[in-house]
């Protein structure tokens, strides 16, 4: 049984973490805004968008699942190596479609020679995050959140000192990228020390892998729609619209981003604990609803501190940021949602409703592709915003209906 005091000490740590990281990731975005121009950070985003949708094709879903199994802790080479060969061809399939990713030099609208070779560098932080997904199955079975702190504190400060240094040095927007690679690759270091497995030798047990994939797979189809109809509107915002438009965008959903992953923590550590409660048939009615109205109020009293100072925020990135107020204001009517949507997703999870998670997903991806594909070449950003929001809205509601009715 996990003691709250275990609980609190490995949110913590989680938190401590994403601030490291995302203190980084701000300070990087202030130095790329203030030194490459809004045009030049519209690239960067372009670019970072665009792989971050692969990042879901190297999880999968798969821990949720591994750590189901009761061999687990004899497991980790198998899903280790599994994840490398996977994210070795999700590499290539980017890379791929980058490569034939439209642009218009007249008007500079689309995916530019230069946005193509970011993507070809930044698709290394693939095969690094395939090794951290991995690792992440041992610090959440170990719950020993501590050591993954220290290598994200240790990934993200080299990030942000090789993102300035090249920057001072006066390379191009590319090293940015080749920055985050080299930082990501030192962060994957550390967290393979601290996770203390052995990797050699090799172990890929095919029908581990092949049973691991078939439970999982109504996970990572969850995930993949997820994440389509959750960024496919920065994708589609490059195809309408300029680098201008889509850094605006791109650095409100940064802070939005940061705030829905907050409560992922929390599920993180109280995950075992619905595990081991659905085992023993103590997922009550009544304790499922206070979990839902706690995040649902913890998003209230996040939501509203931030729409006070993101004036200040975007203002210290540089004055012409100041408009992305608008689309982070919106997205923040929905931040509540988010939190709720987050803690009901695990409770589903360890109820084995992937399947109807999935299907959840794949509805919200369609009807998010063809409301962004109306709504961006007249209203732009603001669009995208609130699709976001009206989105989340509907999966909050099936959510609700597949737990409690």
């Amino acid at each position: 049984m996990l003691s709250l005091k275990k609980i609190a000490s490995n949110t913590f740590y989680q938190i401590i973490a994403r601030i490291a990281a995302t203190g980084s990731s701000f300070f990087i975005t202030l130095f790329i805004a203030r030194h490459f121009g809004l045009n030049g950070y519209g690239d960067y985003a372009k670019v970072t968008a665009y792989i971050s949708i692969f990042y879901l094709f190297v999880d999968l879903g798969l821990n949720s699942m591994f750590l189901q199994k009761e061999d687990m802790h004899l497991r980790f080479r198998d899903l280790f190596y599994a994840r490398i060969l996977l994210s070795l061809v999700v590499v290539a399939v980017a890379n791929i479609i980058g490569f034939v990713l439209p642009y218009n030099s007249i008007s500079h609208i689309g995916f530019s020679p230069m946005v193509r070779i970011g993507i070809a560098i930044f698709s290394a932080t693939l095969i690094t995050e395939s090794i951290l997904f991995s690792a992440s199955a041992v610090f959440q079975r170990k719950l020993i959140y501590k050591s993954f702190m220290l290598a994200t504190i240790i990934g993200s400060f080299l990030t942000l000192f090789l993102v300035i240094l090249f920057g001072i040095l006066g390379f191009s927007i590319v090293f940015t990228f080749i920055a985050f690679v080299i930082g990501a690759s030192v962060e994957v270091w550390f967290s393979l020390v601290y996770t203390e497995e052995k990797l050699f030798p090799v172990s890929l047990e095919n029908r581990f892998i092949k049973s691991l994939f078939y439970e999982t797979l109504p996970v990572a189809l969850m995930l993949i729609f997820n994440m389509i109809y959750f960024r496919i509107d920065m994708i589609i915002l490059s195809f309408y619209t300029t680098s201008a438009n889509v850094g605006l965008y791109d650095v409100a959903y940064r802070v939005f981003d940061f705030l829905i992953a907050l409560p992922l923590f929390l599920s993180n550590v109280l995950y075992p604990k619905l595990l081991q409660e659905e085992k023993n048939n103590r997922n009550v009615k009544s304790k499922l609803i206070m979990y839902v109205l706690l995040f649902t109020l913890l998003g209230v009293i996040v939501a509203i501190p931030v729409w006070f100072v993101c004036p200040i925020i975007f203002s210290l990135i540089k004055e012409e940021f100041v408009p992305a107020v608008i689309p982070l204001r919106i997205l923040l009517t929905s931040l509540p949602l988010f939190f709720a949507t987050n803690i009901m997703q695990w409770i589903l999870l360890s109820k084995k409703k992937q399947i109807a998670l999935a299907y959840i997903y794949a509805s919200l991806m369609l009807s998010n592709i063809v409301l962004n594909i109306l709504f961006i070449p007249q209203f732009g950003y603001v669009a995208s915003a609130i699709i976001t929001g009206v989105s989340e809205a509907l999966v909050a509601v099936a959510m609700l209906f597949l737990l409690f009715i």
